[in-house]
């Protein structure tokens, strides 16, 4: 390689290897960021950005803020929906097997729509999580009991993340880094707006039937995403009319022209192509530990309903089970993949795995007390429908207003790392009050509670933005959508393992703690059930202040052990590459690798530059 490459010498090498790799330099030669073979969805979207005008990525970016406002409306009402469909089948306390089931299969399923964008075109994933999706919402508006809204529920989850996850994949093929934040946030910038129109619509659907709610996106969501999916197919074919994808840079695609053209071809031929492309997207590797972490999850909200509890032994069976599997992941990356789900250039990325940490701590911590929140907010407050509803897309408003602030601020100083611990630390102290709101023996009132929900969802924006451009920036771009996919795989794990552990302690505490404080032991059992019998009780009642004390006493436990453990994601931070935001799509691929040599110019460096190279260098 030539010295404008930058490795002809030692100083560059080192210079190329020192902020992102934990390799050793001789692994570095074997897989350089400049050598990355690109596939088909990845050549296929570089050519539609260089061939396209600005007017034409316009109108692209405005359809894809059509599919976003589109899945913020969903995402905004059909969650409210959920109490009262499980308090219509009788089991309310099924919403943590519910969420934990969601949490898994819809974080499994992206690593698999990241590589269909891969080896296919963003277009043809679109197309294919849009069926998953009208094929949930059908099924679980037609639900005739709760095993069949589960189910419809976990299709919804994979239309839903499917959505998301081709939003951040296409921002992050068209928009350069020191914009990209900016243009994450302004994709959930609907929010700002779906959160009061929701309540509106939450209130007069579940007047009529929770089930409209649903019903209503099988026809709204495929005609918003038809336009998307239309421009994204004519600028793909615009750019192979002018001959700017180059085939012969995928082997795959060069195995499969060769199959198609080749007078041999038959249905054999192709079920091996089939069967390399399912080796190529490490499908064993992800269906182990999808199931292992299934199997050892969802226990721990069923074992209420298994006779006998923790000693049944089809409890026992899947948590064996499903250790088994996380085992046989293990060794199968490690040792037998051909295609592991990362290669190491991202597997030992040093950001990465800080990101890893960071977001997966995210998730831990904030479903201890955000899992059961809204029905602990509909049953400590006395809230209309359509106020409570409010009250509970809180979080989210927030969210996507700071994060178009914090978004606008990453632009400014081309920096996020320590906005990311300014905002974490923020983030602890409006956990605090949510510990504080839980101190009270009756209703804490909705001050200290909207102020916590405010002064976090500042602190989480900061934190969210800075993890996911830290990420995109490390890793070169064939790997982005596999490293935004895994990310998100193990930020839903830590998610379904706080909803676990949250499960486990609500369905081993509240029964007591309502049969201790509710005088009317029948009503006691059904609250546990049915949380929207208890807000039908009269504010003041002696069913619903004993309903309040418990609520209260079970909370705070889960409140004290957020904070306790979303501390833990100020070590990742620390230790995170602090990149240089600026126009190239990352910070590691040919001429867009950021040197971290400070002070190119010779002059002796301060106390805070080296402080700062310390933090920016590998762990070992």
């Amino acid at each position: 390689m030539s010295e404008e490459q930058g490795v002809s010498t030692a100083n560059d090498i080192k210079r190329s290897y020192d902020p992102e790799n934990l390799m050793s330099e001789e692994d570095f030669y074997k897989e350089k960021t400049d050598d990355v073979v690109k596939t088909r969805g990845v050549t296929r979207i570089e050519a539609v950005k260089s061939s396209s005008s600005r007017t034409y990525l316009w109108i692209f970016g405005l359809s894809i803020f059509l599919t976003a406002w589109v899945a913020t409306l969903d995402n905004s009402t059909t969650y409210n929906y959920q109490p009262y469909a499980t308090s219509s089948f009788g089991r309310h306390s099924m919403l943590s097997t519910l969420t934990i089931a969601n949490s898994v299969i819809s974080a499994v399923c992206k690593p698999f729509i990241a590589k269909i964008a891969d080896f296919t075109s963003r277009p043809t994933t679109y197309i294919v999580v849009i069926v998953l999706y009208v094929i949930g919402f059908i099924v679980t508006a037609c639900s005739p009991n709760i095993s069949a809204y589960v189910i419809g529920s976990v299709f919804i989850s994979i239309g839903q993340s499917g959505i998301d996850l081709m939003n951040s994949i296409v921002v992050g093929d068209m928009i350069s880094l020191k914009w990209r934040s900016f243009m994450l946030s302004i994709l959930a910038m609907p929010y700002l707006v779906t959160t009061w129109v929701s309540g509106y619509i939450v209130e007069q659907i579940v007047a009529t039937n929770w089930r409209w709610g649903y019903g209503m996106f099988t026809i709204i969501t495929p005609v918003a995403l038809i336009p998307a999916v239309m421009i994204m197919y004519w600028l793909d074919h615009k750019a192979n009319s002018q001959n700017k994808i180059p085939i012969g840079s995928d082997p795959f695609l060069e195995k499969k022209r060769t199959v198609a053209e080749s007078q041999k071809s038959s249905f054999k031929a192709w079920c091996a192509l089939i069967e390399e492309a399912l080796i190529e997207i490490d499908a064993i590797g992800l269906l182990l530990i999808g199931f292992g972490f299934s199997l050892i999850l969802l226990p721990c909200s069923l074992y209420p309903y298994a006779v006998g509890g923790w000693s049944n032994p089809s409890m026992i069976a899947m948590e064996v089970v499903g250790g088994v599997l996380i085992i046989m992941y293990v060794i199968y990356e490690i040792w037998i993949a051909p295609f592991p789900l990362l290669p190491k250039r991202v597997l030992f990325n040093r950001t990465f795995i800080c990101c890893v940490i960071i977001d997966f701590i995210y998730q831990l911590g904030g479903y201890f007390p955000l899992l059961y929140f809204t029905s602990y907010t509909m049953v400590v407050l006395d809230l209309s429908t359509q106020d409570w509803v409010y009250f509970s897309n809180t979080v989210t408003m927030g969210l996507c207003f700071f994060g178009i602030v914090w978004g606008i601020v990453f632009r400014i100083f081309h920096r996020y790392k320590v906005f990311q611990v300014v905002g974490i630390c923020i983030k602890l102290i409006g956990m605090g009050l949510y510990v504080k709101a839980g101190t009270y023996a009756e209703s804490p009132g909705i001050g200290v509670l909207i102020a916590g929900l405010i002064i976090t969802s500042f602190g989480d924006a900061a934190n969210v933005m800075g993890t996911q451009i830290a990420a995109q920036a490390a890793v070169p771009h064939q790997d982005m959508a596999a490293t935004i996919s895994v990310l998100s795989l193990y930020s839903s794990i830590g998610a379904a393992i706080g909803t676990a552990i949250t499960a486990a302690i609500w369905n081993s505490k509240m029964p007591g703690a309502l049969l201790k404080y509710v005088p009317d032991a029948t009503k006691a059992t059904e609250f546990f059930e049915s949380v929207s019998d208890i807000h039908a009780e009269p504010w003041g009642s002696a069913n619903r202040l004993g309903a309040i004390k418990a609520y209260q006493e079970v909370n705070h436990v889960l409140f004290c052990m957020g904070v306790g453990v979303s501390s833990i994601m100020l070590i990742g931070v620390v230790f995170q590459s602090n990149f240089y935001l600026g126009d190239q799509q990352n910070c590691v691929e040919g001429e867009q690798k950021e040197s971290y040599q400070v002070n190119e110019d010779g002059s002796k460096k301060s106390i805070l530059d080296k402080i700062a190279d310390f933090f920016n260098k590998p762990l070992y």
